[in-house]
């Protein structure tokens, strides 16, 4: 998932669900989720800021500061959220790089099933971050009109 698609999915649920959006609380969720998107510059992406070794003491402080700073955590935690059906993520990165993620397959018309599995296999090493934005340009802009006439 990249980072439109990251800022843009909490993003629109904010503007959705909060009686009086802020744009510092827009902009604090939308910064803590692509927070962790940060750990490509580290030794590889989906590492160190994909775990919860680090998330659950933000989360943690984020509920006892509330405001922007619990926005903040909640972007990372949707992060991370939408990247378990994207791939894997490793819960406990450094102390083991096997990750988790969720499979959803939907087949039809005529033999409909769904597939659901969960995934166990430690994250692709990449070192370089490479993004395609087709799809999540609209859902970006979407989301910014959504913003401004929330906002205004």
């Amino acid at each position: 998932m990249d980072p439109l698609e990251h800022a843009s999915i909490p993003g629109l649920i904010y503007l959705a669900l909060s009686g009086e959006p802020t744009l510092t609380g827009l902009a604090a969720l939308i910064i803590g989720a692509v927070f962790p998107d940060l750990d490509v510059l580290a030794e590889e992406h989906r590492s160190y800021l994909h775990s919860l070794l680090p998330f659950l003491p933000a989360l943690l402080l984020g509920l006892h500061l509330g405001g922007p700073f619990l926005l903040f955590a909640l972007g990372w935690g949707s992060h991370l959220f939408l990247d378990f059906f994207t791939g894997v993520v490793p819960v406990v990165y450094p102390l083991s790089r096997r990750g988790w993620g969720l499979s959803i397959t939907v087949a039809g018309p005529r033999d409909f099933r769904i597939e659901i599995k969960l995934i166990e296999r430690y994250p692709e090493r990449r070192h370089d971050y490479r993004l395609e934005i087709g799809g999540s340009a609209a859902l970006a802009l979407l989301t910014t009109l959504t913003a401004i006439i929330r906002l205004h």
